[in-house]
């Protein structure tokens, strides 16, 4: 499932968004990919999608999503990606035994980094299957160099966070190769203290740089373990930008947090 094998020619990444939805900015605001171009941002694209009624349509949009990034490398902008099925996108059709099947062809993608957004929104059973069926992914995903990203919602964080952390329990060995993100200061500390790296969000609707210096200054042993991103997709955040360039913190760890880590995380420092 290769779309295409070549990057742009190299450019100086000033800072990584680790979690994004490009289709989604390229759709809506493509002028956008010009300004991550000029800033030098480096894009992780997270799978999300808007709908998918049955396993068939979940499959045609993770094959649209291929398509959207060639183009986008295409018009100059490097970019990597995720691949995988979001709690609020499980179509009532995929069995847990067809996600392998589902998945495998576009971790293929050679600028496919693992799966992601994968994880729990409510803590239904059915969300809980289809994220096991996910996690036992881990062993294939380790062989092939990849990562898994895990999502935490906005609503009944905690709750959701701890159930979401006891179906991670058996897959303490690939700690280093995931990722819980969208966490907030008071949901990090679990997160570190389990052994994962740690995602923050930036935006409006989520932390703000108050949140990541505070993090910070309160986990300064574990900072090499937490990563920033925007979460843009319908909607496009500057946050993130904004902070790597003015962010209340030394420079030498403003610069680990808004990219260093991200290269690290994603066993991106020799691709760049």
């Amino acid at each position: 499932m290769t779309q295409g094998t070549t990057q742009p020619d190299r450019f100086q990444v000033a800072f990584v968004d680790g979690h994004l939805h490009l289709d989604l900015v390229s759709q809506r605001q493509p002028e956008r990919l010009t300004w991550l171009r000029q800033v030098g941002c480096l894009p992780v694209s997270w799978a999300f999608s808007q709908r998918a009624d049955s396993a068939k349509e979940l499959r045609a949009y993770f094959s649209a999503r291929l398509k959207t990034f060639e183009a986008v490398r295409a018009g100059g902008l490097a970019c990597y990606h995720l691949v995988g099925v979001h709690p609020r996108n499980i179509p009532p059709d995929l069995a847990p035994e067809a996600v392998r099947d589902l998945l495998l062809p576009f971790l293929d993608d050679p600028f496919c980094l693992g799966l992601g957004e994968i994880g729990l929104e409510t803590g239904s059973p059915r969300e809980a299957e289809i994220l096991e069926a996910q996690l036992a992914l881990a062993p294939e995903i380790e062989q092939r160099g990849q990562v898994l990203g895990v999502h935490t919602p906005r609503q009944d964080k905690a709750r959701v966070l701890d159930q979401t952390l006891a179906l991670l329990a058996p897959y303490q060995r690939w700690q280093g190769r995931i990722l819980l993100d969208h966490l907030t200061p008071d949901t990090l500390p679990a997160a570190l203290a389990a052994g994962f790296w740690a995602g923050m969000t930036l935006s409006p609707a989520k932390c703000s740089a108050a949140d990541v210096e505070a993090a910070a200054a309160r986990h300064p042993d574990q900072e090499g373990r937490l990563l920033l991103n925007t979460d843009s997709g319908g909607r496009f955040f500057e946050d993130l930008y904004r902070f790597h360039q003015q962010g209340g913190l030394p420079e030498d760890l403003r610069r680990r947090l808004c990219r260093d880590n991200a290269l690290r995380f994603f066993r991106l420092e020799s691709r760049v």
